[in-house]
């Protein structure tokens, strides 16, 4: 047999194919030429497209709170409501020309302010303020109300002890007083003396006090925003706002929430004023009355006209919520109370709120190891007698006279006894329950009578004056 053979290497090809090119190693026919396709970049998206974005879908810039989350659909029907409140005032006549040149910038700063990053919303709202006093009150007076604002804020910041600091704003006050009563700054309008003193003479105490027990320091803009408030510069007359309130209160809720309720109290606050202008109009006049029922519709017309102060204090707490301020309201039903405690928590609540703070509480602490009814008494003394003390400070400001006479002192210390009953009476039941409809509805009514017979008391221009009315209205001569 032929032995096995077996190849280790590959076999040799042939020779008319050892010469030939490889098919792999021909040359390649050339393409058709054909243009490249442009690639098209995206564009890079800038910080203030990035933000538009950004806003666009989420409603929100970067670092904003959750409250500040922008809607059209929900801004626009409350913007709506306000042009119909702003017709309302125009067609009515309510108030004077500055409320109504300000509700008309209030409508048109309130679209910009909604729009603007939170960080601008502040000094948006202070450079508004300004506008507002400018076109309200004049140049000539905010020329001179600009100034003394910034001396006074200024010296809530000066880098000293805070004792000089209340020391420096205490100088600066009654150097003010002394220029208002004297008359020593014969340049300075009379309107601006009550403008500052709207701003300055019980706000001034409260920022004081906070930043006395601060852990942080206060940022001006708060300060300058505390201060200057919109509505103040038409109504003179104006609710004691809290500092540590009117700041934890700045869009606490969403924006949306507040806007809705600055236009229930604006709607409730010109509700007020109507009512009020009704029963100025059917009122009759303290020499017509002649008989009990002329008498009691005196007494009580006489105390509806107070309708025109919570009027004007629901106007003013309802646009600074459009503008992102959740402030507490000002009046509950205070014609419903049912006892004069309870009258005394529902009227002019922020002056309960600031008596409370700088004169019931450090009173009754300091007596806290003395009886506790001991301790109330003397508390609401002091209330009472500082209440008819700061309402006479707060005459000399807004109207140059100090508002002492007898039927005020009669109108605050009959007052005072009956709240101070009212109190010791509380204090001394273990469970407060709530009386039956005919009970609280007689116990209401007794309570708006005596507050409509003190009230023609303190509105009264004397004592003799007004006994000769209950005289003439009860029949007895």
């Amino acid at each position: 047999m032929w032995p096995e053979i077996t190849r280790l290497i590959a076999p040799r090809a042939a020779p008319h194919l050892r010469f030939l090119p490889d098919a792999e190693a021909r040359p390649k026919p050339k393409p058709k030429f054909r243009p490249k396709p442009k690639l098209t970049r995206k564009p890079k998206l800038t910080r203030k497209l990035k933000l538009k974005l950004k806003l666009k879908l989420s409603g929100l810039y970067e670092g904003e709170p959750d409250a500040c989350r922008r809607d059209l659909r929900r801004f626009l029907p409350a913007l709506g409501h306000l042009v119909l409140l702003v017709a309302v005032f125009k067609v009515f006549h309510l108030e004077g020309r500055a409320f109504r040149g300000l509700t008309v910038l209030a409508m048109a700063a309130l679209p910009v302010h909604y729009l603007l990053p939170y960080r601008w919303k502040k000094p948006a709202f202070v450079a508004v303020s300004v506008l507002g006093m400018a076109w309200a009150l004049g140049a000539a007076i905010t020329a001179v109300v600009l100034p003394m604002a910034a001396l006074l804020i200024g010296a809530c910041f000066l880098p000293v002890a805070w004792s000089a600091r209340a020391a420096i704003v205490g100088v600066l006050g009654l150097a003010f007083a002394l220029a208002r009563s004297a008359g020593v700054a014969a340049g300075v309008p009379d309107g601006a003396w009550a403008v500052v003193g709207s701003m300055f003479m019980f706000r001034i105490l409260l920022f004081l006090y906070e930043i006395k027990h601060a852990k942080a320091p206060e940022r001006p803009i708060d300060a300058v925003s505390y201060f200057f408030l919109l509505p103040n510069f038409c109504f003179t007359l104006f609710p004691v706002l809290d500092y540590r309130t009117f700041r934890r209160g700045y869009f606490s809720a969403d924006v949306h929430d507040l806007q809705r309720s600055g236009l229930i109290l604006l709607s409730r606050g010109t509700v007020h004023l109507l009512i009020c202008r009704l029963v100025a109009g059917a009122m009759i006049a303290p020499s017509a009355v002649h008989d009990p029922l002329s008498l009691a519709g005196y007494l009580a017309g006489n105390y509806l006209k107070y309708l025109d102060v919570s009027g004007r204090f629901h106007l003013a707490c309802g646009m600074l919520h459009l503008f992102g301020f959740a402030l507490p309201e000002t009046h509950h039903n205070y014609l419903l109370a049912s006892s004069f405690t309870d009258y005394w928590r529902r009227i002019n609540i922020p002056w309960k709120d600031f008596m409370v703070r700088v004169v019931f509480h450090p009173v009754a602490f300091r007596l806290k190891r003395k009886p506790q009814a001991l301790a109330l008494a003397v508390a609401t003394v002091a209330v009472f007698v500082a209440t008819w003390l700061l309402h006479a400070y707060q005459s000399f400001w807004l109207r140059g006279l100090w508002g002492f006479s007898v039927p005020d002192a009669l109108f605050w210390g009959i007052l005072g006894v009956l709240v101070l009953v009212n109190v010791q009476l509380d204090a001394r039941r273990p469970t407060r329950r709530r009386p039956p409809g005919l009970v609280r509805a007689l116990q209401t009514l007794a309570t708006f009578g005596t507050i409509a017979v003190l009230w023609s008391l303190w509105s009264s221009p004397g004592v003799g004056a007004w006994l000769d009315l209950l005289r003439r209205g009860l029949g007895w001569t």
